[in-house]
């Protein structure tokens, strides 16, 4: 039977692949334990079970509060303005590899998705990545100012 352990580790980590030093028990309980440089391939996920020559590592990643997971695909919120989503615009977004700047359409709908295709997770076998998709949200502002009251009121009538 092959020993199974449980490793934690952090998104980007496991984004990314990391190498972590273990210790794994050596034979017998009291034998004390061996330190072991471990790999883990870009990719893996919670769950995801990577055997080495005498034991296996089941690995549980910690949520990101930017990214959200699925699949291979990465999920991410972006706050524009109303007339940011109506003229359009070029935002800076975070992807896994560091911040881009993407093309906001005129006319752009709250909830819109924009694929950046490739922007996503690594495949854990084999190549190729998952996409991101930048989700659109729209920043309402909380306090007007009795011009931007005025021009909203003329935009509402027009």
């Amino acid at each position: 039977r092959r020993q199974v352990y449980e490793i934690e580790i952090d998104f980007m980590e496991a984004v990314h692949g990391v190498t972590k030093d273990v210790h794994v028990p050596r034979g017998q309980a009291g034998d004390g334990s061996v330190r072991k440089t471990i790999k883990i391939p870009a990719g893996v996920d919670t769950g995801s079970r990577i055997r080495f020559d005498d034991f296996d590592i089941v690995v549980d990643v910690q949520p990101d509060k930017l990214f959200k997971r699925e699949g291979d695909d990465v999920i991410v919120e972006k706050e524009i303005s109303y007339s940011q989503a109506a003229l359009g615009d070029t935002v800076e977004v975070p992807t896994i590899d560091g911040p881009l700047r993407i093309r906001i359409q005129p006319g752009t709908q709250l909830g819109t998705l924009i694929r950046l295709r490739g922007k996503g997770i690594p495949h854990v076998r084999g190549i190729g990545r998952g996409d991101e998709y930048v989700r659109i949200q729209l920043k309402i502002p909380t306090h007007l100012s009795r011009r931007q009251k005025e021009l909203l009121e003329e935009l509402e009538e027009s």
